[in-house]
């Protein structure tokens, strides 16, 4: 579903992408870690549509994204929910109206449909009943899964969280990974997880990309992944602190 070829991306002269070929099957969940300042979240504005490298392909299903017209981009993003890093909440529009947003925009639902739809995502991301409240009265954990239920808003076949887990403590942190895998199955769409919360990460993952420096150092299964030697692999699984106890997956 989702093809890079050979992608770079620089930003004042420093690459953030570099020659990196990666591919997202259908109805696939790939998890992508790395070090911060290793191209992950370039790496996902790019799959989307959001930026557009210097060089290389970038294929959603069979269309060419560098080279497609504005409006069949366009198209092919309404198709895609973004949970950003940051998670970029409106702060001055109240929870129930940050989810509604994407339905605004994208569909053509009366605005009481609108309404109870939001109320539904928020629901199933475990928000029932903060639907008037307002992000600056949430916290760290409940702004990630109102950001959450807006990236799912419209139900999309791509779905593209951006590190939703940063900053979480662990139990936090998997609760956000198991609602991706409930929202997965659920809507039975593709997803791309990048995740500082390496662990969780493996274990919900069908395949998962190491990258290093802008470049694809490892793409395999969770199994292969946790056995992998080579010295690159081994370094980032060490700095994670992974518990040495082999996991069931593995």
């Amino acid at each position: 579903m989702i093809n890079l070829v050979n992608v770079y991306r620089s930003f004042d002269g420093i690459k953030a992408l570099d020659g990196l070929t990666l591919s997202v099957k259908k109805g696939g969940l790939l998890g992508i870690l790395g070090p911060g300042g290793s191209g992950k979240s370039t790496l996902c504005k790019v799959a989307c549509g959001l930026v557009k490298p210097d060089a290389g392909v970038v294929f959603v299903d069979d269309v060419d994204l560098i080279r497609a017209d504005p409006k069949t981009v366009r198209r092919i993003q309404a198709r895609c929910g973004v949970q950003f890093q940051n998670d970029a909440l409106f702060e001055h529009m109240s929870v129930w109206a940050n989810v509604a947003y994407p339905l605004q925009r994208l569909t053509d639902y009366s605005p009481g449909e609108i309404r109870a739809m939001a109320i539904e995502r928020l629901a199933t991301v475990g928000l029932a009943g903060f639907e008037n409240q307002m992000p600056s009265q949430l916290s760290g954990g409940q702004r990630r899964r109102v950001a959450l239920a807006r990236a799912c808003a419209t139900e999309p076949e791509i779905l593209i969280c951006d590190d939703p887990t940063a900053g979480l403590d662990p139990v936090t942190s998997r609760h956000i990974l198991d609602m991706i895998v409930g929202i997965r199955y659920q809507v039975r769409n593709t997803v791309v997880v990048v995740s500082s919360d390496t662990l969780g990460l493996l274990s919900i993952a069908d395949r998962v990309a190491l990258i290093w420096d802008g470049k694809l150092i490892a793409e395999d299964t969770p199994a292969v992944i946790w056995q992998d030697q080579r010295r690159e692999v081994r370094r980032y699984l060490d700095d994670a602190k992974l518990p040495i106890r082999r996991p069931s997956w593995a």
